[in-house]
């Protein structure tokens, strides 16, 4: 049976496939269900089943893919339907098509829970400068546009950023795409993490927002969810965490990238935030030794976790909850600014489940580059940098 709830049923037009276990319209409308029955003898009187609430604008076909699989528990087939909602393909296309302006500007681009918020806030405040950076958003992405939910969230692309004017043009955009289907012809600042934490990091991340606490246990969510995802079938989907660091592990010596760790950023702040400023300056714009101080100040997990309603994804849940299924407010009283540790995937995983994520590193990233651990990736990369330095 469809574990989504019955909602009100629409009158549609007579324009319907068959896609994922359900009869589905292609019309430009939102769409509603009772059951997945086939549609009746007349197509004005079809109720159609339904992943989502009807979203605040039309265009909602195609959604992001379901990543269904047979083995799925219902609970985990729930978020994904859910989350298949989250962005439209009129969107993230509009986004992923993005022409940056000049070659100056930046987007950081991450696996998702790999430290994107944290490194948003400090281009931010690099570019706000002294003696006060700017902490007047309501949310970082109103400022740091994400590339592929931008349009889903009314936001235009091409309007003016805060402190372009003075900063020479610097535009700061996030994304979670990989090197393929990120916009070319800019800057890009490439940050990984060890995947036991990332791992971690999403689900609970999504634990309270696209599921209930104890609905779905931190092994099935990854075996289910994290652990299945791969290469792209096409710019609707997002690769995996090991496809997308690989994809920009090979740009990782590249001029117009900055390949960061974060635990990097957690051991040594300060010179993390002087590369990345170093990085995003340009030659009409240097960022101050004072801005970069003040931004190691408001780039602190103490100063964030203080400010963390302004890090909490309320932008893109008031503007696709519904269009998820969700309730409006789901999620809203959750903050991505944790508990500012490293290493917790290592502790609370179970052994078998950190067995499976070596498994799939060895799979996707030891075969190539020889580096059969994230350890030893991170080690080789830093010896890469002190040897440039040299």
């Amino acid at each position: 049976p469809n574990p989504i709830k019955p909602l009100r049923p629409l009158r549609l037009s007579p324009r319907f496939f068959w896609c994922c276990g359900g009869w589905v319209c292609s019309c430009r409308s939102s769409y509603s269900t009772k059951s997945s029955r086939s549609p009746d003898s007349n197509p004005e009187n079809c109720v159609f089943p339904a992943i989502s609430e009807p979203a605040p604008f039309s265009y909602e076909f195609l959604l992001m893919p379901f990543e269904l699989s047979a083995s799925d528990s219902a609970c985990v087939e729930l978020m994904k339907r859910r989350l298949s909602g989250f962005e439209t393909e009129i969107g993230r296309l509009d986004g992923l098509s993005y022409t940056p302006r000049t070659a100056d500007e930046v987007i950081i681009t991450t696996s998702p829970k790999a430290g994107t918020t944290w490194v948003q806030q400090i281009c931010h405040q690099l570019r706000s400068g002294p003696p006060s950076g700017d902490m007047s958003f309501n949310e970082i992405s109103e400022v740091v546009p994400w590339l592929e939910l931008a349009y889903d969230q009314g936001q235009d692309l091409k309007a003016p950023q805060p402190f372009e004017a003075e900063t020479g043009g610097l535009r700061v955009f996030k994304s979670h795409a990989w090197e393929r289907h990120c916009p070319k012809g800019c800057k890009y600042i490439v940050v990984v993490r060890d995947p036991c934490d990332v791992a971690l990091s999403f689900f609970n991340f999504f634990q309270g927002w696209f599921f209930e606490p104890g609905d779905i246990s931190v092994d099935a969510f990854v075996q289910e969810f994290w652990l299945r995802r791969g290469v792209p079938d096409s710019k609707m989907q997002n690769a995996s965490f090991f496809h997308h660091l690989l994809s920009w592990y090979t740009k990782r010596n590249d001029n117009d990238t900055l390949f960061l760790f974060f635990e990097d950023l957690k051991e040594d702040l300060p010179s993390q935030v002087r590369r990345i400023a170093e990085f995003i300056s340009n030659d009409k714009w240097k960022c101050t030794d004072a801005a970069i101080d003040n931004a190691v100040r408001m780039s602190s997990f103490s100063f964030m976790r203080e400010h963390s309603g302004h890090f909490n994804e309320t932008l893109s849940k008031k503007a696709r909850n519904v269009a998820c299924g969700l309730s409006p407010d789901a999620g809203m009283n959750d903050s991505k600014v944790r508990s500012g540790k490293t290493g917790a995937g290592m502790k609370i995983l179970s052994e078998e489940l950190r067995a499976q994520i070596s498994e799939k590193w060895i799979e996707v990233v030891g075969r190539e580059t020889g580096f059969n651990s994230y350890e030893d990736l991170r080690s080789h990369v830093k010896e890469e940098e002190e040897a440039a330095t040299k």
